[in-house]
């Protein structure tokens, strides 16, 4: 029932082959299966690790002259890690620059930062913003030094330190690590211990201040008023204000004319 003589099924082929043994008699040649498709790989679905982006260091550049600002931006942009996000002249409004997350670096000029700068300092390191001084001379004033030590600062480099050095001495306070020349560690350990062997060039009254501190001393010492001095160098008359009596206090003198005999005599005016 259902099937035709030959035993086969509606719609199935046979064909009449030789029986075995010799005998003929039909033969059903059935069809072959298929060959079942390739089993496709189950799709994970767990997402991948994806490495987490580096965070960038975001420096504030703290530097007055523009041409040296230019080349500390260019250094610093150039790395794939930093960005430079704000510049200033001031550590008041770098200050006011540094308020949101992330990791800060300020990197200041030495002759930007005086006495009345200190608290400010202070209130940087306390938010964990790492502060990278560039000071102005290899033999710069190490009370001054030791000032922003005390503060906090743990980064300090000669002004005119190689790039790499720089790019170096930023991570390493990105990472809350010191990043201070050997030179001047050097300098700071015979400070401390009080060693002897300090040249006369080294011992000199006015290598206790900044250069912008010199620069009035020696302006004051040449007769100049606070009103000329700021002309002369550019600056609020407040700023030179503020440089004087740092000088005068680091010098241990009184008055303008004790700074002026004082400056005279370790730096006599050209004949």
């Amino acid at each position: 029932m259902g099937q035709d003589e030959l035993g086969t099924r509606p719609g199935q082929r046979s064909l009449m082959l030789p029986s075995p043994e010799g005998t003929t008699g039909p033969a059903l040649l059935r069809d072959e299966p298929t060959a079942p498709e390739p089993r496709r790989p189950a799709l994970d679905p767990r997402p991948r690790a994806t490495r987490p982006p580096r965070p960038l260091v975001q420096v504030l550049l703290c530097e007055d002259q523009e041409v040296f600002r230019l080349g500390l931006r260019s250094v610093l942009e150039a790395q794939p890690d930093m960005a430079v996000v704000a510049e200033t002249a001031d550590l008041g409004e770098a200050l006011e620059e540094i308020d949101g997350p992330g990791t800060w670096v300020v990197v200041v000029r030495q002759g930007l930062v005086g006495d009345p700068s200190l608290p400010l300092l202070r209130d940087l390191c306390r938010r964990g913003v790492g502060v990278l001084l560039l000071a102005e001379t290899r033999n710069g004033s190490r009370a001054a030094l030791m000032d922003v030590l005390q503060a906090g600062v743990r980064g300090c480099l000669p002004r005119r330190a190689a790039a790499q050095r720089l790019v170096d001495a930023v991570r390493a306070l990105a990472r809350h690590e010191a990043a201070l020349d050997s030179d001047m560690t050097s300098q700071l350990v015979r400070y401390l211990t009080g060693d002897g062997t300090q040249t006369a060039e080294e011992g000199r009254p006015l290598d206790r201040l900044t250069e912008r501190q010199r620069d009035v001393a020696v302006l004051v010492a040449q007769g100049l008023s606070n009103e000329e001095i700021a002309g002369r160098l550019f600056l609020s008359l407040a700023t030179v204000k503020s440089h004087l009596t740092a000088s005068m206090r680091r010098l241990d003198v009184r008055t303008r004319t004790q700074l002026a005999i004082l400056v005279n005599r370790d730096h006599p005016p050209a004949a």
